[in-house]
């Protein structure tokens, strides 16, 4: 190949290389910048018109490329330049696009050194952090072991035994307390069973039953049910009381249980000793109680014959001489029986027996009524007496007796230390419109500041200058207080020795009680009507008496207002008496030889005489109310407390003679009356307690009567619970049952051993009564 050839072979590839890289700018992606640019594109046009004229041209021969290299050389002149321009438009371009790319690396860079900045802290403050936290665990771990070792320290020298075991029993851990109230080592007691360890024989199998059924069923008894009183066993054997605690918890994913215990024999000792001292206490307060019944009737007994015997002389027609003395005679023996009546508030007070009647009271009716009348006696001690209602209620719900009984005793102080000086009676309703304040005001001697604490105490009397001249138990202030609190209330006083004295009763206002005041409004028009069908209606009455005097005054009462009475001198003879005649009423002392007023009631209501369900009224001077109970049980309808009065004797002989008149004139009491008398006295719950007490007395009577093989074994007891049913039965209006009873009584006394047909009427008796029994209870 010449030097022309070889410069055409040449010629060409440097026509592909231009062409290649012509079309690598138009086409390719790196370059599209480029060719948006307008210079660009004129001159890009021009390349690529070259090459498309002439790549044809050099795809052919040598000889065609020869022939036109003179028109090759012109046109690569005319595009040279635009080449050129091409060139430095890239040129431009790229340099454009290495300054945006150097700035943006540039920029990269300085994020990527802020980022690293960034990652640095954050490294630096969880490195820190992480310090912090293995410091904190540190310290966590440390505490931890301390309080590890305090609570082992606490374990170790706590005088309350402590004792871990597994679910099989087995004793994990014991502190040294257990070790002094067991008798054991630590060493000894670790890893044996506290069931055969610790825990008595009598206990040991119900220890093992809890155990398994906690291990099959996950259920317990005892775990978590706070403090339990069981019984524990030392190692010498003994077993002593203990007070024990137990609590569950897992260790190394396994349940163990924890025990605390306490040997608590020195305190159990305390409480027996407590037990004993409270029961000699309750003997003693039963004494006290026992002497006061006594005394009451030891002098309600006489004063029965002294006020009666005064009531019916003053009828008798005395001069004026005669009917002075007597006057004398009637206020010694009213203030006598003041005090009795005193002693007697404060038994069933201090009892819990006092009842209160709450009813609607005027305050200002009241205390006009008060100061009226106790003008006279505020006129001999030449003093002026006013009362104050301005700021007062118009109306309260109080007891009124109650509380005219408290501030008639203030009222009675105030004239009693006071000489010619003013007392003022107040009532005022307090800011909280709940409460009623009553004061007695008074310009007397006044009260030292040291006595206003013991002035409210029983027997307390103050060495005064009037004290001297004026008389007193010392019980006013005391009962007066009792009342009041029974009453919901507050008493005290003001006083400046030489001044005066301000005594006061705060009391709630109540409120209205339209059953009460239905029930009280039904109870007085049956009194009424019952006063006028019986006010000349004479009826038949037995006294049965053992006092000749008391005997007297009640027949000449009786006889006076025109009804006919026979005397029993004895329990005895009453009985007798009520078998042979039918009475309308019978008065019945309770204190008799030889059988005494409730054993007699008893027989009478247990019996199938004419008056077994006549009314029976006990007089007697056992005025306390667990006393009126128990008479009340026995079958006595109405207790009157002696010292007897024609007014209170009459109105029990108006209210009861026309419930039953014998034998011709029976009438069937009923359930409802019945409870209606025991709800009026002991409240709903207690009238339901009483009949189903009954009932289940009853069950047990029949129950035992059917199993001959008990009733032989038990007659005794039997007997003693078929006359106590007896009593009840009659009180609740089952008479059949009440006659079955005491035929049941007779017969088991007797020894009698063929029952059956006297079991089989008393079954069919009782639960004809039992259903009608329930039926009311359910409607009640």
């Amino acid at each position: 190949m010449n030097d022309e050839g070889i410069a055409l072979k040449e010629l060409r590839n440097r026509f592909d290389i231009f062409y290649s890289r012509v079309v690598t700018i138009a086409y390719g992606q790196q370059f599209a910048g480029l060719r948006r640019e307008a210079n660009a594109q004129n001159a890009l046009k021009s390349l690529t018109d070259f090459l498309d004229t002439f790549s044809p041209v050099f795809d052919g021969d040598e000889e065609q490329i020869r022939k036109r290299l003179p028109e090759i050389d012109k046109e690569l002149h005319k595009i040279a330049q635009d080449a050129r321009r091409f060139s430095l438009a890239g040129v431009r371009e790229f340099a454009e696009g290495a300054d945006t790319h150097r700035a943006s690396v540039g920029t990269l860079l300085s994020r990527i050194a802020f980022l690293t900045l960034a990652l640095v802290i954050i490294i630096f403050v969880v490195v820190l952090f992480l310090l912090k936290l293995v410091q904190r665990s540190v310290r966590a771990e440390s505490a931890a072991a301390e309080s590890r070792n305090h609570i082992q320290e606490v374990i170790s020298t706590s005088i309350d035994g402590i004792l871990t075991i597994n679910t099989d029993g087995h004793i994990l851990d014991y502190n040294g307390a257990a070790e002094r109230i067991f008798g054991y080592t630590r060493q000894e007691a670790i890893g044996q069973l506290m069931s055969k360890l610790v825990i008595p024989e009598h206990l040991q199998n119900a220890h093992e039953a809890g155990m398994a059924r906690f291990r099959e069923t996950g259920e317990h008894h005892v775990v978590g049910k706070g403090l339990l009183l069981l019984e524990a066993k030392r190692k010498d054997g003994s077993v002593f009381p203990v007070e024990l605690s137990i609590s569950s918890a897992t260790a190394n994913g396994k349940a163990i249980f924890v025990s605390y215990l306490r040997d608590i024999s020195s305190r159990v000792e305390v409480e027996k000793e407590l037990i004993e001292t409270r029961d000699k206490a309750v003997a003693g307060e039963k004494a006290k109680a026992d002497l006061i019944a006594v005394m009451s009737h030891e002098m309600r007994t006489p004063l029965n014959g002294l006020i009666g015997t005064m009531e019916l002389l003053g009828g008798t027609g005395l001069n004026t001489t005669q009917s002075k003395y007597l006057s004398g005679m009637e206020t010694s023996a009213n203030l006598l029986l003041h005090h009795v009546n005193g002693v007697l508030s404060m038994s069933q007070a201090d009892s819990g027996f006092m009842q209160i009647e709450n009813a609607e009271l005027e305050p200002s009716a009241f205390l006009e009524e008060l100061v009226e009348s106790q003008r006279p006696a505020f006129k001999a001690n030449s003093n002026t007496i006013i009362y104050d209602v301005d700021h007062a209620p118009d109306r309260i719900w109080v007891d009124r007796v109650k509380l005219l009984q408290v501030v008639l005793n203030l009222v009675a102080n105030a004239n009693k230390f006071t000489k010619n000086g003013a007392i003022s009676v107040d009532c005022d309703q307090l800011s909280d419109g709940e409460t009623v304040e009553f004061r007695v005001t008074d310009t007397g001697i006044g009260i030292a500041s040291e006595h206003y604490d013991t002035i409210f105490e029983d027997f307390r009397t103050l060495d005064t200058s009037y004290g001297r001249m004026a008389e007193g138990s010392g019980l006013g202030l005391g009962i007066s207080r009792r009342i009041v609190t029974a009453m919901g209330g507050t008493i005290g006083l003001e006083s400046e020795l030489g001044v005066g004295s301000i005594f006061w009763i705060r009391l709630p206002i109540g409120q209205r009680n339209l059953f009460e005041e239905d029930k009280r409004s039904k109870r007085a028009d049956e009194i009424k009507a019952s006063q006028e069908r019986f006010a000349v209606t004479p009826v038949r009455i037995l006294v049965v008496e053992d006092n000749e005097i008391n005997r007297l005054v009640a027949i000449d009462m009786l006889e006076q207002a025109g009804h006919s009475p026979d005397v029993a001198q004895d329990g005895v003879e009453g009985v007798r008496m009520t078998n042979e005649n039918a009475y309308d009423l019978i008065l019945m002392d309770i204190s008799m030889p030889e059988l005494d007023g409730v054993e007699a009631t008893g027989i009478i209501r247990n019996g199938s005489g004419p008056n077994c369900t006549t009314p029976i009224l006990a007089l007697t001077a056992h005025a306390l109310p667990q006393d009126k109970d128990r008479f009340r049980n026995a079958g006595i309808s109405e207790t009157v407390v002696k010292p007897l009065t024609a007014e209170v004797l009459l109105r029990a002989i108006e209210t009861h003679a026309g419930v039953g008149k014998g034998v011709e004139a029976r009438s069937d009491r009923g359930i409802e009356s019945v409870l209606e008398a025991i709800k009026a006295r002991k409240g709903p719950e207690a009238a339901r307690d009483l009949v189903i007490e009954f009932i289940t007395s009853m069950d047990q009577v029949t129950s035992t009567l059917s199993n001959s093989t008990k009733m032989q074994t038990d007659r005794v007891a039997l007997a003693t619970l078929a006359h106590k049913c007896a009593g009840s039965a009659s009180v609740l209006g089952c008479d059949a049952v009440s006659r079955l009873l005491g035929q049941l009584e007779d017969e088991l006394q007797s020894g009698s051993s063929n029952l059956r047909q006297l079991e089989q009427m008393l079954s069919v008796a009782w639960k004809d009564e039992k259903n009608r029994l329930e039926s009311r209870l359910g409607s009640s």
